[in-house]
């Protein structure tokens, strides 16, 4: 019997989602994609007698067979022709479908074939076609992309008759169809979600989401409107999907989704427990909105003071589901060694910047994160989870040039390893970074130094050169004793530069700077400008906000 292997995958699936103006067409758009996936082909697929093997992200593997190679290879170019012409009729973006590859052996060159093929078809593409315009032709108002089709309300907004006039806009039939998707199928991958967390249908009536990003910013304590977007990935899914047969993809390809949502549902359920403790006034509001859940691509819009610990519980937790699966599953005998991870990004702003921005700069952290994972894995054959982060203030960001130079001063450290009691950092590992709990660690031990040193502290990291020698350096943490004094809290200070930084040799005439290994150079990195950028958003899970109330404190003596 002959059997082809056919792969497809969307096209600039980011765009197509991110082509919106609010949040709630972006949860449209990732539950339209997720349910053509798995509903959309299945009409093709009985048309051409296709099956399933991965349908899911955007991403697709069908196999075909049948008894003339010819008639099998002609049944699977035509059913790949149907699908993107499909996809286009019903979500307006592209999707690329590889050639054919022919199953003569096993299912991984079949499969590692069928990658290639579409690498190939991707790279030769046709151009995207801008759309026919005329002057008098009006833009959608929600993506100002499309053409205006309707002069209408979005589906599941109030038509109120006082306000139909002013809310009515121009809108194109893909924001249409993304917000219909969102309004008609609420509990879809909300529902999956809220599911996850509650454990049972019956307890999700009542609860929902936070829908907007000012619900998210109502948890800033300080009452300056900041929140949060997680941004990961799944380090070396790729490589593991190679290894696995036809029956392991499969299954693979069905757990994985539910394993992240899993992961993303108890971070959320010990979140909600925290902040119910803090006794905010709407207890049945679920404090994190999915945005994107497909396969093991993750956005969420999360509250800014608990999201590094966050994004660390949840790697932690996608952690151990994996090695769950792999080791108790029997399918997976050959893959059981293997200990997936992710790589997981932060990006706290204000609620009012927007979230397409702050996702292409989680993006670009998420690489730091990744590329540090896969040097390790590469250098020493260790595998760790990661979480990298950022603040974005006003429309810059915080931080400074980086040095490029063998020695130069890297002042941030991160990305930083996540790791626990039971899974300790090796040597290896801390030669790139140190554990992200050391900084939550941290945050609350100096949680009483004034807002003044701490000024002082950041505007200090933030003047040193990038060129610095190390007997400057040394020099320059002597210029600290001063301001670590006035403090009142020298001592937890300098402590912290050692957990954040390196133990100087005994004769005290070096500095705390660590080596850390980066892009192949290395230069000189510390833990302390990171604390400081994310003060306000490093607090631990275990502990309520009022545990990080200042006290007063006095100054000590130089």
């Amino acid at each position: 019997m002959t059997r082809y292997l056919l792969a497809a995958e969307a096209d600039k699936i980011q765009d197509f989602i991110f082509r919106s103006s609010r949040l709630r067409e972006v949860v449209g758009a990732s539950q339209l994609l997720s349910r053509f996936c798995q509903e959309g082909i299945v009409p093709l697929r009985e048309q051409y007698s296709g099956q399933e093997i991965v349908n899911d992200g955007g991403s697709f593997r069908i196999l075909f067979e049948g008894g003339d190679e010819k008639e099998v290879k002609n049944w699977a170019k035509e059913f790949g022709a149907d699908l993107a012409e499909l996809y286009q009729l019903a979500l307006g973006g592209s999707l690329s479908v590889g050639e054919p590859a022919l199953w003569n052996g096993s299912f991984q060159q079949a499969n590692e074939q069928a990658v290639k093929n579409l690498h190939r078809a991707k790279e030769h593409r046709q151009e995207a076609l801008a759309d026919p315009h005329m002057p008098y032709v009006a833009y959608c108002a929600s993506c100002g992309v499309g053409l205006g089709k309707e002069h209408s309300l979005l589906p599941g907004e109030k038509d109120n008759e006082s306000e139909t006039e002013e809310r009515k806009r121009y809108l194109c039939s893909v924001c249409m169809t993304k917000a219909q998707e969102r309004w008609s199928n609420r509990q879809s991958m909300l529902g999956k979600f809220l599911l996850a967390i509650l454990g049972d249908e019956r307890n999700i009536e009542g609860y929902t989401p936070i829908k907007t990003p000012e619900m998210a910013a109502a948890y800033d304590p300080r009452g300056r409107n900041y929140v949060a977007y997680l941004v990961a990935d799944g380090n070396g899914m790729g490589k593991i999907f190679r290894k696995c047969n036809e029956e392991q993809i499969k299954r693979l390809s069905a757990e994985l989704p539910q394993i992240v949502r899993k992961s993303l549902a108890m971070a959320t359920d010990y979140l909600m427990a925290r902040l119910k403790r803090q006794e905010y006034d709407n207890k049945e509001i679920v404090p994190a909105l999915p945005l994107i859940l497909g396969g093991d691509d993750v956005f969420v819009l999360i509250p800014a003071p608990y999201a590094l610990d966050f994004a660390r519980r949840f790697c932690l937790a996608f952690e151990e589901g994996m090695k769950q699966l792999l080791t108790e599953d029997t399918v997976f005998e050959e893959l059981k060694d293997l200990r997936p991870t992710m790589a997981a990004a932060v990006v706290i702003c204000k609620s009012k910047y927007p979230y397409a921005l702050a996702h292409r700069r989680g993006d670009e952290l998420l690489k730091e994160a990744k590329r540090m994972c896969k040097q390790l894995a590469a250098d020493y054959g260790e595998y760790r989870s990661a979480v990298n982060f950022e603040v974005i203030l006003g429309n810059r960001l915080t931080g400074q040039l980086e040095g490029e130079g063998e020695k130069a001063v890297r002042p941030r450290l991160r990305p930083y390893w996540v790791a626990t009691d039971a899974n300790p950092l090796s040597p290896n590992a801390q030669e790139y970074a140190i554990d992200l709990e050391r900084v939550l660690v941290q945050r609350l031990a100096l949680k009483d130094v004034p807002n003044k040193r701490l000024h002082e502290l950041r505007t200090a990291f933030a003047e040193i050169p990038n060129d610095i020698e190390n007997e400057q350096l040394a020099a320059w943490e002597k210029s600290l004793q001063r301001p670590f004094v006035r403090s009142g809290h020298k001592k937890k200070l300098w402590a912290a530069m050692h957990e954040l930084g390196q133990t100087p040799p005994a004769d005290g005439n070096s500095h705390h700077w660590r080596e850390k290994k980066h892009k192949g150079i290395s230069p000189l990195a510390h833990g302390l400008p990171d604390l400081l950028e994310v003060w306000d958003f490093a607090q631990g899970l275990d502990n309520n906000l009022s545990a990080y109330e200042p006290q007063e404190a006095e100054e000590e003596e130089e």
